[in-house]
């Protein structure tokens, strides 16, 4: 696993008023869902299905798919490893910088592994590798790709087979999921989260869409029982309750837009535009990593030091977006910081 992420609290001796290191929606778990979870608390008492049958039918109808294009994950990283298992030994390309755990899923299974800029992306770049992952939005950055780009993109290779990590798409205004072209699209497998935009990263649900035969391939190499009971109940209800539990997209972009603003008019940061609720920004004086310890230990906030995704300097950082009167705190305590350092 990457050494360091986001919500690494519990490293720490200090308590956290506001947490910007995590790409988490912060309003948290919605009441109505606490209450479900609550309720079925007895389904602890027995074994969860061995595939998560029921919400793999829910995620298919939510999607329009067939049953046989679904597998339920705990988590996407569990849909990364259970990926690059599938096609060990074989040979990857990361569009970096990217989630640590594309390049460690495919290290672990001996994946010959080879790296592309972000910005590169586009159906003139030409691929030899097996496999190309990327997020879309892109963690860290939140840049996206457009969905004519995408279809390019495989059209122009379709030997290679493209790992879409959607784990964020909730959190863009822009229509970029590529769900609706996975039956015209063979080479093709998207991997989804449950715990961003629903604010369950405790409970580890993802999911993988592709074509049937590429999810039976995977499949044969999954173990039973991986997405426990309360897991599987906790999406059930968001596929049932999933217009009510919509992200406020608007609001959500024009706090992260304020904060932005707010960020690029602190002198010695850069920040780097973004479609999403994070952004990614750089110090031009000291580390990351001197910026995370003292918003830490002065004024009880989290950020991300992203010194460790791979093509990122140690003065890099990522922030997401909390409520406006954190967004605040934030401001206050960088622009603390580079007075205490000047």
């Amino acid at each position: 696993m990457i050494n360091g992420h986001g919500d690494d609290r519990y490293l720490f001796n200090y308590p956290v008023k506001a947490d910007f290191s995590s790409n988490v929606y912060y309003e948290g778990l919605a009441g109505g869902l606490r209450q479900h979870l609550t309720d079925c608390l007895y389904k602890l008492n027995n074994y969860p299905e061995a595939n998560a049958q029921r919400l793999q039918q829910a995620l298919a109808d939510w999607h329009q798919l067939s049953a046989e294009q679904v597998l339920v994950t705990n988590g996407a990283t569990e849909a990364f490893y259970l990926v690059a298992h599938a096609f060990r030994r074989k040979s990857v390309t990361i569009a970096i910088p990217a989630f640590a755990e594309y390049e460690d899923a495919c290290q672990a299974n001996d994946l010959s592994i080879s790296y592309i800029p972000y910005d590169e992306l586009h159906p003139a770049t030409r691929f030899t590798s097996d496999l190309v992952f990327f997020g879309n939005p892109n963690n860290p950055t939140g840049a996206v790709l457009h969905p004519e780009t995408i279809r390019e993109l495989l059209g122009a290779h379709p030997q290679t087979i493209f790992v879409i990590d959607e784990a964020y798409v909730d959190f863009t205004e822009a229509i970029i999921s590529m769900v609706g072209a996975i039956d015209q699209l063979p080479n093709l497998i998207i991997i989804k989260s449950l715990t961003k935009t629903y604010s369950i990263p405790g409970l580890r649900l993802g999911y993988i869409l592709s074509n049937a035969t590429i999810i039976q391939q995977i499949l044969a190499s999954k173990m039973p029982w991986s997405v426990n009971a309360l897991a599987i109940e906790a999406g059930l209800y968001i596929a049932q309750h999933r217009d009510a539990l919509a992200l406020p997209i608007a609001d959500l972009r024009k706090d992260t837009l304020d904060l932005m603003a707010a960020v690029k008019h602190i002198e010695g940061i850069q920040v780097r535009d973004t479609q999403t609720n994070f952004f990614l920004s750089r110090t031009n004086t000291g580390t990351a990593a001197d910026l995370k310890r003292y918003l830490l230990e002065n004024e009880g906030l989290l950020i991300r030091d992203a010194a460790n995704f791979k093509s990122l300097s140690p003065q890099h950082f990522r922030v997401a977006t909390q409520r406006p009167e954190e967004n605040q705190l934030l401001i206050k305590g960088i622009q603390a910081w580079i007075s205490s350092i000047s």
